[in-house]
């Protein structure tokens, strides 16, 4: 700011000086500025509040559907396991964070004087409502799983959710496999479907109603640029010093900063105080809502404890394969619930987390993608290969499996049973998966500790 005032009191340019020839028009003139200024400054703030509106709000419905499958994925795993962590984790979403709650209050209070709010906080409640009518499901399942291991689920119940559901009716030795069927059946895949869909429509509404918002307030403020320059033309002839001083500090600066603003990038231009305070607002706000939608992503598509695709991650990737030039390797860990029986579930982790670094050693290359599909299953499918590389791979599955098998300090060494199966141009997603499965299962009847290539 006092660069400025230096420059302007260089070139001998005051209104002061020259305000009692001209008073009346400049007093005309600067009110007409100081309007057009302010109310750019106005829009501006409103296109900022406007995004962090979105942001908020687009978040939120993003933590409905996040929270919903964070419960899908813990009620799964523990019927799948009987792994308490699992229910422990899944009470303490239902009972303690309560996102899909706080998601909707936040919904609630952002679209409550807006002509979307109906659409779009009924979408969400219907995601909510739908979420919360599945965990009867998910109680049942659940509750046969305790029943059938000797869980004591009070424990875990605050709300006794779990203990009321009956499940006297299931014979013990179908317990487990109507609790599969509870959280894997149509019924269950159907409200799971009913979630999704209206959670993209309430963010299908967002998306509209921000870009609504783009589009009215770039209206106004290139109504307001315009007539800024009008003016600024009207006085240039009595004013050249000032049109010269917008010109650098205020219409040019602004210009570029609505550009950025349009095009969703960072604003760049310095000039003066007040401006470089809204460019870097903006900027944070950009630069956060960038790293949310990309850490969201990560964690969305990545197993927490190894850093391997998860299951999320392994359908979409798996899904855009050429089949008939992909080799899938299906592998789990040798009695690997010894290990957690024995030594703990915190050693259990740590042999999870070394065999994903043996297998991250192993397939390092582009062409590699590398997943936990499971508690202790895990798929690499390597891309871009010809039948040719089925010995190689078969070799570097029996130098993996050789490794994992020495101890490492603390870490006792396991064994791998692997299966490896070529794809053909006949070859599905689920075909594929169960070549590579029966290999794996002709290792495992056969003694486990080794490899097995599809023939």
């Amino acid at each position: 700011m006092s660069a400025q005032k230096i420059k302007y009191e260089a070139k001998g340019f005051s209104l002061k000086i020259v305000a009692w020839l001209i008073s009346i028009f400049a007093i005309a003139i600067s009110g007409l500025l100081i309007f057009s200024m302010v109310n750019i400054s106005t829009k501006t703030e409103q296109v900022n509040a406007a995004t962090r509106d979105y942001i908020t709000m687009k978040s939120a419905a993003n933590d409905v559907q996040l929270a919903s499958d964070d419960l899908t994925n813990d009620v799964r795993l523990f019927v799948a396991n009987a792994d308490i962590k699992y229910m422990d984790s899944y009470f303490f979403e239902a009972n303690k964070t309560q996102r899909r709650d706080k998601a909707l209050e936040t919904i609630h209070e952002l679209t409550e004087n807006t002509s979307v709010h109906e659409v779009v906080h009924t979408s969400i409640e219907t995601a909510v409502n739908e979420s919360n009518n599945l965990m009867n499901l998910e109680f049942y399942a659940m509750k046969l799983i305790c029943v059938d291991q000797s869980i004591p689920y009070s424990d875990y119940d605050e709300k006794n959710q779990v203990i009321v559901v009956d499940v006297s009716a299931v014979a013990p030795e179908n317990r487990k496999t109507e609790a599969l069927n509870a959280v894997f059946g149509e019924e269950y895949m159907e409200s799971k479907a009913t979630i999704i869909s209206n959670v993209d429509e309430a963010i299908k509404v967002i998306d509209e109603l921000m870009a609504n918002n783009i589009d009215k307030n770039e209206a106004n403020l290139r109504r307001l640029i315009i007539f800024q320059s009008i003016v600024i033309l009207v006085n240039v002839i009595f004013m050249a010093g000032v049109v010269i001083l917008m010109h650098v500090y205020i219409i040019a600066p602004m210009t570029a900063a609505v550009r950025a603003l349009f095009n969703n990038e960072e604003v760049n231009v310095r000039s003066n105080k007040e401006f470089n305070y809204l460019s870097s607002i903006y900027n944070r706000i950009h630069r956060s809502n960038e790293d949310i939608k990309d850490s969201l992503k990560y964690e969305a598509e990545h197993d927490k404890l190894t850093g391997l695709f998860n299951r999320t991650g392994y359908d979409r990737v798996y899904k855009s394969l050429t089949l008939d030039k992909a080799i899938y390797v299906l592998l789990d860990i040798d009695k690997f619930k010894e290990v957690n029986d024995t030594l703990g579930h915190e050693m259990g982790d740590k042999v999870l987390v070394r065999t994903a670094n043996v297998i991250k050693k192993y397939f390092n290359d582009e062409n590699s993608y590398l997943f936990r599909i499971g508690g202790d299953e895990f798929a690499i499918i390597v891309n871009n290969a010809g039948a040719e590389m089925n010995d190689i791979i078969v070799e570097k599955c029996k130098k993996m499996d050789d490794e994992i098998s020495r101890a490492e300090g603390n870490i006792p060494g396991t064994t791998l049973s692997i299966g490896v199966a070529h794809g053909t141009v006949r070859d599905t997603t689920d075909t594929l998966f169960r070549k590579a499965d029966a290999a794996l299962y002709k290792i495992k009847n056969a003694g486990r500790a080794d490899v097995s290539l599809y023939k």
